[in-house]
């Protein structure tokens, strides 16, 4: 598991929250209160915060689509969001779920491992996602704590029987059968939604030639570490594999020819532009039902705890007292 996936991994898993776009006259009110839940209040300088985070954590990721909404309709899924947060916290204090030093120290040690840091490696790299040790530990604990309320209240009372493993097979046997998959290096130079046609011509043009440095033998890794502003640019624009339908089509189409070893062309997106080397070609059997069944199943029962909790989440909050403030 790398480092920054297990960060945004735990950061999502945290808070239930999207992009808004705030205004200067927003930034200038004093704080106020902007939801009540139960006893406890929401405040808009909180709103604020989390705003700013996620939009942070997004500007890191090319690959998300974009965000089709009005900025009211944003500002209130990401109220509801934390809404959630807190009804979640009082019921985990209700319940008296409690985790221990010992449990986030050894989901911290796993982190260690698995990325094979020492503990002041681990520091050093908190302190470039601007967070502290403390930070990380409390982040820990409030996962584990939810992870306790959803076996509680959601986990032990699912199953997931053979004839659903079964049907879902048989549904999606062309996610099962031999496909191709693609590893990938990227460099990719975001452009602003706003940028003039000038802009984009000189981004363009710098870019082409990023590419004409790269076909003369510049090393691809060294050159995303330089120049990219994507996800894994401090990997060497290392993005992982790739299967058919998991990229943007624009994407898939410079790449679906391309062998080990060579690069695209600059590939412009809404978002801006990339180039991509393939770095592995690898061609996945198909699968028999039992070879994957309880991949399937795994599949499944998560998506039946993630229905489950939504549902158990609505009824907390029909039977809490929750109000926003216009």
């Amino acid at each position: 598991m790398r480092w920054k996936s297990w960060i945004l991994s735990v950061s999502l898993f945290l808070s239930l929250e999207c992009v808004i776009s705030l205004s200067l006259a927003e930034a200038d009110v004093v704080d106020r209160i902007v939801a009540y839940v139960n006893d406890d209040v929401i405040t808009l300088s909180e709103l604020n915060e989390r705003t700013h985070e996620f939009i942070a954590m997004r500007e890191q990721n090319p690959f998300l689509p974009e965000q089709d909404q009005s900025s009211q309709a944003i500002r209130r899924e990401v109220l509801d969001g934390l809404i959630n947060d807190r009804l979640t916290a009082q019921e985990i204090a209700r319940l008296e779920i409690k985790v221990s030093e010992a449990e986030v120290d050894e989901v911290i040690d796993n982190i260690k491992k698995e990325n094979q840091l020492s503990t002041e490696a681990v520091e050093a790299q908190l302190r470039k996602e601007g967070m502290t040790m403390e930070d990380l530990r409390r982040n820990i604990r409030k996962s584990l704590e939810q992870n306790q309320l959803i076996q509680r209240e959601v986990r032990r009372k699912t199953v997931v029987t053979d004839e659903l493993v079964e049907a879902y097979y048989q549904s999606h046997l062309e996610d099962f059968q031999e496909k191709e998959r693609w590893r990938l290096h990227d460099i990719f130079l975001p452009i602003r939604a706003d940028a003039t046609p000038e802009e984009g011509a000189r981004l363009y043009a710098y870019a082409q030639q990023i590419l004409d440095r790269l076909r003369q033998g510049a090393d691809f890794a060294a050159t995303a570490q330089r120049y990219s502003r994507g996800p894994g640019a401090e990997a060497g624009g290392d993005l992982g594999f790739f299967s058919k339908g998991e990229l943007e089509p624009v994407l898939e189409k410079a790449i679906e020819t391309l062998e080990p070893g060579e690069i695209s062309p600059v590939i412009p997106t809404d978002r801006g532009l990339h180039i991509l080397k393939v770095t592995d070609v690898d061609q996945t059997n198909a699968k028999s039902l039992d070879e994957v069944r309880e991949k399937i199943r795994r599949l499944l029962y998560q998506r039946e705890i993630d229905f489950k909790y939504r549902e158990w989440l609505s009824g907390l909050r029909e039977r809490s007292y929750v109000k926003i403030v216009d």
